[in-house]
């Protein structure tokens, strides 16, 4: 099982993780902004995208410490690289933002699952709106991930 978490904020990021070893006993692959994200979908195949939607360009680590522009629509760029090399995973959006643009048009995160599995020929298994310390976000997520897990008995 290979899983991708990309994700920029550290809070959330530990969260995430905590929800992924609960549920398979591994830590996934992560990645903090939409340059490495976009890298790593180009040369790797996953299982399961845990994907964030507003990122910064560059990570913390870049050369020149700069992060790059915050990006409110990071997270399109993971699902047009995913597209365009043909690549088809399993993916949940999980974003602060109640709604955001794709392809121009504002989507309500509970409309991303169609919008995303359609215009980005994506598996979409969920889209969460975070809240930080929330006990039913962090169900809610894990629920998510074990319905995979039983569905595809990884």
């Amino acid at each position: 099982m290979k899983i991708l978490l990309v994700e920029d904020e550290v809070h959330k990021r530990d969260e995430l993780i905590q929800c992924v070893k609960l549920v398979y006993g591994l830590e996934p692959q992560i990645v903090d902004c939409v340059n490495d994200a976009v890298l790593a979908v180009i040369n790797d195949d996953y299982n399961l995208i845990i994907l964030d939607m507003a990122l910064s360009t560059f990570s913390d680590n870049s050369e020149d410490n700069k992060k790059g522009h915050d990006q409110a629509q990071g997270g399109i760029e993971v699902l047009r690289a995913l597209k365009s090399r043909k690549k088809r995973t399993k993916i949940i959006i999980v974003t602060q933002y109640p709604d955001f643009y794709i392809g121009g048009v504002k989507v309500k995160l509970q409309n991303s699952i169609r919008v995303v599995s359609e215009k980005y020929n994506q598996d979409m298994i969920g889209a969460v709106l975070y809240t930080y310390k929330s006990k039913p976000t962090l169900q809610k997520i894990t629920s998510i991930l074990r319905k995979m897990h039983e569905d595809n008995a990884y």
